[in-house]
């Protein structure tokens, strides 16, 4: 397969748990293509602009959704703008939710006998373009901070998988419904934050500052567990939308829950939405947020969140966008 190349991430989950993970996907591969282990960003940078100058018009990835926020990243430094590859995301991640949104599961090795297979039929690949955000420099498509972000610190000490953020999450939600009083995780979790929100093309048509548990933003509608969260979002335009939720300590678990019985149908009176293409979030003091599940370096500047370039994914399962 001329023009295709493969970027593997030898920190991602499913590369630690099988060391010979790589090995296979190189011999599935074979003479069709190029595969690359990127160990470091200066790795990733390199490879990226090889597979620019070499032609690669689709890249392959292995990892998780920060594996995936970082290569797009350096992919957008090396190629020109109006040749970005398609991408072909092959999961690998502890959570996957960009290949969720796509339709894409399974096994990394399974996802790429799949898609070399669909690339010799007559109708190829499927495609779907999605816009991705960019936060202080750095692409991506979900963007959370506070209770969301600290959430995840916690959840990271132990990773596990979906499974394992699925368990820690009930055991969370049930400790803020019992006031605490099941060991304090939730408690530990809890704060809100003085933000000032400035929105364009449309201003924020709400309080401002407004003191916020959560703020998070998307150009994605699904959040884990299948969770339909942005719903006024549409992916087909080029826009993203933001969630501000409000909600005090002990209304917070119970309206949690309660979104996702709903399947991230939201109370009006729970969060704020809003459609945007550039955002920027000025806090009154050092916020923890997070890009695609990785967490970035605490701030007390403002952050800076507008549209990045759109990409093409290809998937050899249909369209679902």
């Amino acid at each position: 397969m001329p023009g295709l190349g493969i970027i593997s991430n030898p920190f991602a989950k499913i590369n630690k748990r099988d060391p010979e993970h790589n090995t296979l996907l190189w011999y599935i591969l074979g003479n069709r293509g190029q595969f690359e282990i990127t160990n470091s960003l200066h790795d990733l940078s390199r490879v990226c602009e090889e597979f620019c100058s070499r032609g690669i018009d689709t890249i392959g990835i292995v990892g998780g959704d920060g594996t995936i926020s970082l290569t797009l990243s350096a992919i957008a430094q090396a190629y020109p703008a109006d040749r970005l590859p398609r991408i072909l995301v092959l999961r690998g991640g502890t959570v996957n939710v960009l290949a969720a949104n796509l339709g894409i599961f399974g096994r990394p090795k399974d996802v790429f006998a799949d898609a070399l297979e669909a690339y010799h039929m007559p109708n190829g690949l499927a495609q779907m373009s999605l816009q991705t955000l960019k936060v202080n420099g750095r692409l991506g498509f979900i963007f959370a901070d506070g209770v969301a972000a600290r959430f995840l610190g916690e959840f990271y000490k132990n990773k596990s998988s979906t499974l394992g953020a699925g368990l820690f999450l009930s055991k969370v939600i049930a400790d803020g419904t019992l006031g605490g009083h099941l060991g304090g995780a939730y408690k530990q979790l809890y704060a809100t934050e003085e933000i000032t929100i400035n929105c364009s093309p449309r201003p924020w048509p709400h309080s401002n500052p407004t003191q916020a548990a959560i703020i998070a933003a998307s150009t994605i509608p699904k959040m884990p567990f299948g969770v339909k969260l942005f719903r006024n979002l549409n992916t087909r335009r080029e826009e993203a939308e933001l969630l501000v939720v409000k909600a005090g300590e002990k209304e917070l678990p119970f309206r949690i829950l309660n979104t996702l019985l709903r399947q991230g149908k939201i109370a009006e009176n729970f969060a704020s939405s809003h459609v945007f293409s550039e955002a920027v979030l000025k806090p009154s003091k050092e916020i923890e947020y997070s890009l695609d599940g990785d967490l970035l370096e605490p701030t007390d500047q403002p952050i800076h969140i507008s549209l990045g370039p759109r990409f093409v994914f290809c998937s050899p399962y249909g369209t679902v966008l």
